[in-house]
């Protein structure tokens, strides 16, 4: 029980801590390399995590699913 509950803590402290850290270090990415696809499909990226953060909020992995996000 303990360790369910050190665990659970540790996950809620760990998702804090990277929360603040996108908040606090705004970043401008540069979407040109990424072609504008036609609505419902989807874009092919690399599995390499970068995380950036959008102006929503939200963290993406890199800045491929981001680009391809927003466009």
């Amino acid at each position: 029980m303990k360790a369910t509950a050190f665990a659970l803590l540790l996950a809620l402290a760990l998702m804090t801590i990277f929360n603040v850290k996108c908040a606090t270090c705004p970043q401008q990415v540069d979407c040109s390399k990424y072609k504008k696809l036609p609505p419902g499909k989807e874009g092919i990226c690399y599995e390499i995590y970068a995380p950036i953060c959008g102006s929503d909020g939200e963290t993406y992995p890199n800045d491929c699913f981001f680009c391809h996000e927003v466009q």
